[in-house]
């Protein structure tokens, strides 16, 4: 093959008009050509500007050859018509780091005949914003054009087209590259192979050509018309129009969604529906509401007139409601009910859609998807084109829970239910911190002492509220560890007056009994308090402390597998006691008392994943104790175990809320309120050494009523003095 300089010859060669057969010109019409068999090396950073009566840059006959580095052709086209690079039957064309800019109105920048093949690599095809429609960035009638990490930008006219008369299949293959512009094809066909590569355009057929589209990873953001296949693997579609495909395929990580741009909804028209394991699946705007006639349902809906293989995950897009019931006057959806999303006319079964999460939030409320098979599917639903024959008729329906107790109640997605009982559940915990703080070592009362406490235990918690109200029962698992110091110890004949700090940390595991699913909180807190104690030489003992802490609330619902809400809590609590200690015998110690404890709580202002807004009111508990304990004195005097001391105790308790609620988007909830209760207590302290002192205790909490606490906790401890 001869190697020649870029063009010095002009020769008569036959042109192409667009959308046309080809037809000839004559000599003198191409600024560069190269003849059969010879090859063209354009020199380094080379600009050719193309314009007057010579409508083409560079013509390839056939067999010919050409290769450019950092090559600049612009055509203005003054002539009407042209070509930049004009690539006849079995031409090759390379160009690296390229630029062809069409600024004539009905110019093509490069035209890939039968057999040519054309390759790009990290260049731009642009036309300018005065060409008409007949221009064109990428034409083939049969060759195959390559672009690699290549851009197209056509904003006017066509990034690709293949418009031509003829048998011949043309084929694009697109790496890394972006395309901006229409792609389409008439009576010939078109094959698009796109790996890793962004496509924004529309892709029409306007003939009986074929168009196949296949993209490997990558985007495609426009519409479809008279696709006759297209196959998505790792990469996204966005239809941004009514669109229609013959066929249409989902392979792993493949998937679609519908523009949210602009105003309004879309339909995807499908002949036969594929999606393989892995895929990402198909995501809808719908307006989430009470739908019910085609009417009144705003959502993008695909309808499918073949049959439906595989499984195909669906996600939701909300573009507005807030949650409705949509079922009927008698409380269950049917077949008319709710928003219809999907339908198919060919085979498909219950499973073939699936939506992705299992539910949908809007608000507090679930939506689920509900599968109705030929027979049941409405009739007056159907958006399928005929009549007769399968209808399958995938809705999305607001769903209902029901009680044996009461009558059914919209269903509140998993986490809700968390939200609802949180107030009561800190207000818990924070009492059992508080009751760990409780003196247990009256003879240090003159020593400076350290203190390490261990707390936890299990609870139950009974709602006040029916099932209707949205009540909810729940369990509570406190653990946590304590550190005190006295800073300041006062004695003053037979008085004394004792003042130190406490250091808490630990947490919580919320767990609600709900039919509406699965959720729990776990919460982790800190503390820190100021205590204080004052023992009388009558006996009397006098104790109190004030906390400040902090709450990390993550509630979790096995149906996302991940955390959903982050809520952050503060609280201030304040306790008081008084005991009086009265030795009835000589071992024997009684010493009844009462006490009482102040709460308030409250909460930053949150919104989850699934977009719940969550706003806990401010909220206040005020709890009185009263009751007794008893203590027995042995005197084992060992050289280890210096005195022991068991001892049994039983309290009556009764609590007072305020201020407790929780808005969910805006939707407002009562919550379980506190009740009455017993607790029944045992333990012992031991007098270890001569200044180290150990307990530990138990008590059994129990319901004084329907509704309240139950359940068991413990604490243990040990004090130096020093």
């Amino acid at each position: 093959m001869d190697t020649i300089s870029r063009g010095r010859h002009a020769l008569a060669i036959a042109l192409v008009g667009a959308f046309a057969t080809p037809v000839y010109a004559d000599d003198g019409s191409a600024h560069i050509v190269v003849y059969h068999g010879q090859a063209l090396q354009m020199d380094h950073g080379e600009t050719l500007h193309v314009s007057g009566d010579k409508p083409v840059g560079i013509y390839l006959y056939p067999r010919a050859s050409m290769d450019a580095d950092t090559l600049t052709l612009i055509h203005d086209g003054k002539a009407g018509y042209g070509y930049g690079i004009l690539a006849y039957d079995g031409a090759e064309a390379n160009l690296d780091r390229s630029r062809i800019a069409v600024r004539g109105r009905s110019v093509i920048g490069i035209l890939a005949q039968p057999g040519a093949m054309v390759e790009l690599r990290d260049s731009l095809v642009e036309l300018s914003p005065e060409v008409n429609g007949q221009a064109t960035a990428l034409a083939l009638a049969g060759g195959k054009v390559t672009l690699r990490g290549t851009t197209v930008e056509a904003t006017k006219g066509h990034a690709i087209s293949a418009h031509f008369t003829g048998d011949e299949t043309s084929h694009v293959v697109l790496d890394n590259a972006t395309i901006r512009g229409r792609i389409g094809n008439g009576p010939a066909g078109l094959d698009i192979v796109s790996v890793d590569s962004r496509i924004e355009g529309d892709i029409v057929s306007d003939g009986d050509g074929m168009l196949d589209l296949r993209m490997q990873g990558g985007l495609w953001r426009g519409r479809a018309g008279h696709l006759s296949a297209a196959s998505f693997e790792g990469s996204q579609w966005v239809v941004t129009g009514d669109s229609d495909v013959a066929g249409l395929r989902l392979q792993r990580g493949g998937g679609i969604g519908f523009d949210r741009t602009a105003r309004g909804f879309r339909t995807l028209r499908v002949g036969d529906w594929e999606s393989y394991a892995g895929a990402a699946g198909i995501t809808f705007g719908t307006r989430l509401d009470a739908g019910g006639s085609l009417e009144r349902q705003g959502t993008d809906r695909l309808l499918i007139t073949g049959d439906a293989a595989g499984v195909t995950p669906v996600r939701i897009d909300p573009t507005g409601g807030t949650g409705a019931a949509t079922a009927g006057d008698d409380g269950v959806n049917g077949a008319d009910d709710g928003i219809t999303l999907v339908q198919v006319g060919g085979k498909a079964s219950a499973d073939s859609f699936r939506l992705a999460g299992d539910y949908v939030a809007v608000g507090p409320w679930q939506y689920r998807l509900h599968a109705y098979e030929p027979g049941q599917s409405d009739p007056r639903q159907r958006l399928l084109e005929g009549a007769g024959g399968n209808y399958w008729d995938f809705r999305l329906q607001s769903t209902r829970v029901g009680s044996v107790e009461s009558e059914a109640r919209a269903t509140l997605v998993p986490q809700a239910p968390v939200y609802l009982v949180l107030t009561h559940a800190l207000f818990g915990y924070g009492m059992a911190a508080l009751d760990a703080m409780r003196p247990v070592d009256a003879e240090s009362a003159r020593d400076p002492a350290w203190r390490v406490r261990a707390f936890g235990g299990s609870i139950a918690y009974r709602s006040s509220l029916p099932f209707a109200a949205y009540g909810f029962n729940y369990t509570r698992r406190d653990r946590g560890i304590q550190v005190a110091n006295d800073f300041l110890v006062h004695a003053h004949g037979d008085t004394t007056l004792r003042a130190g700090a406490v250091v808490s940390v630990g947490g919580t595991r919320v767990i609600p009994r709900a039919m509406d699913g699965r959720g729990d909180a776990r919460i982790d807190s800190r503390a820190l308090a100021i205590h204080a104690a004052l023992t009388t030489g009558s006996d009397w003992h006098v104790t109190s402390s004030y906390a400040i802490a902090h709450h990390r609330v993550n509630v979790h619902t096995p149906m996302r597998g991940e955390v959903l809400g982050r809520l952050r809590a503060n609280a201030h609590e304040a306790a008081l006691s008084a005991a009086y200690r009265w030795q009835a015998a000589a071992r024997l110690r009684i010493e009844p008392g009462m006490s009482a404890t102040w709460q308030r709580l409250r909460f930053s202002r949150a919104a989850d994943r699934d977009g719940v807004d969550v706003r806990v009111g401010a909220s206040e508990r005020t709890t009185l104790r009263t009751g007794a304990r008893a203590e027995l004195a042995f005197m084992p005097k060992g050289n280890v175990l210096y005195a022991w001391s068991p001892y049994v105790g039983v309290h009556y308790s009764a609590a007072h809320d305020a201020g407790a609620s929780v808005r969910l988007s805006g939707e407002r909830f009562a919550t379980g309120r506190s009740a009455r209760g017993v607790d029944l207590s045992t333990g012992a302290r031991f007098h270890l050494w001569t200044r180290v002192t150990a307990y530990v205790d138990v008590t059994s909490r129990m319901r004084a009523g329907k509704h309240g606490e139950s359940g068991v906790s413990a604490r243990t401890g040990a004090v130096l003095t020093f």
